[in-house]
């Protein structure tokens, strides 16, 4: 596929794909006979954990630690465990965030709900 389709496919810019080419995060990049790029399903793979993580706030360096150790496990460290595990913690957190809104969004619409019916029966009368 093209840039513009793994963009569109993504959600990711055209220049924020090319940014992490540039920075050695997505690497390897087949080019069809034109010269232009084309990428493969692995790629998209790599860039939605890319995406991911830097939605999340981490940084490049720790993002391209990881894909190095993806890449070829003998380039583990201590650092990356330490960050790593860092970062599970942070997830965990957020999914429990996202719990706690959703029991509020569900509390909410119920609410919402009940009185729509409310406003059924009074007006029925």
């Amino acid at each position: 596929m093209r840039i513009g389709e793994l963009s569109q496919l993504t959600g990711c810019p055209i220049g924020s794909i090319r940014f992490y080419e540039e920075k050695g995060l997505l690497k390897n990049i087949q080019r069809n006979l034109g010269g232009q790029r084309a990428y493969a399903e692995k790629d998209v793979k790599r860039l939605q954990f890319i995406m991911l993580c830097r939605t999340n706030g981490m940084p490049l360096q720790c993002i391209r630690n990881m894909i190095q150790f993806m890449d070829d496990s003998s380039l583990g460290s201590e650092w990356l465990l330490k960050n790593v595990e860092s970062y599970i913690a942070a997830v965990h957190q957020k999914h429990e965030d996202l719990n706690r809104l959703e029991n509020y969004l569900q509390t909410i619409r119920q609410k919402l709900i009940d009185n729509r019916s409310l406003e059924d029966v009074e007006t029925a009368k």
